[in-house]
């Protein structure tokens, strides 16, 4: 496996990293599922699980330039009843004038950005989208930063049947 205990550990740190100012906030790691990890928390009195992963392998069109952490996110909020929206954070500001993708397979997702998350452009293809997931073994996201660098990001799919199952379950 090419996953590191190193880049767990970074996960981990960086999700605890966006809740930190919020001292009423609690995560609590759900489960570990091959590539992906499940988390529930709680947010301003909502119930809000995900199922998360990184990228493991990275490719950017200009050398020399950075990013910041990138993660892909399914999004369960209990009380606002909203189940599995997807959401990537992309590690720079997005070209808000793009349209970033996710493909699986033959199968492509067509995304907008603002700031340094991009989500499905259409809520009527997530279903479209988990279902490729769930039967796909790699995806695939496309970027371009506002400063017009390229970006390619390979994850692996193996675990988001599991750790996507896992966050729905620990939202009902």
């Amino acid at each position: 496996m090419r996953r590191s205990v190193f880049a767990f550990s970074g996960l981990i740190l960086f999700l605890f990293g966006l809740v930190a100012p919020a001292m009423a906030q609690e995560r609590e790691l759900m489960g570990t599922f091959r590539d992906w990890n499940t988390f529930r928390e709680s947010q301003d009195g909502n119930t809000v699980c995900y199922a998360v992963a990184i990228p493991e392998d990275t490719q950017l069109s200009r050398r020399g330039r950075q990013r910041g952490d990138i993660f892909f996110f399914v999004t369960t909020w209990a009380e606002l009843d909203v189940q599995s929206q997807v959401n990537v954070i992309i590690g720079y500001p997005v070209d808000e004038e793009s349209s970033p993708t996710v493909r699986i397979g033959n199968e492509s997702f067509e995304m907008f950005g603002q700031g340094e998350r991009v989500w499905l452009r259409e809520d009527t293809e997530t279903n479209s989208l988990l279902g490729a997931m769930r039967r796909g073994s790699r995806m695939t996201v496309t970027a371009r930063s506002a400063r017009g660098t390229e970006s390619t990001d390979q994850y692996s799919l193996l675990g988001a049947t599991a750790a996507l199952e896992s966050a729905v379950e620990a939202c009902q």
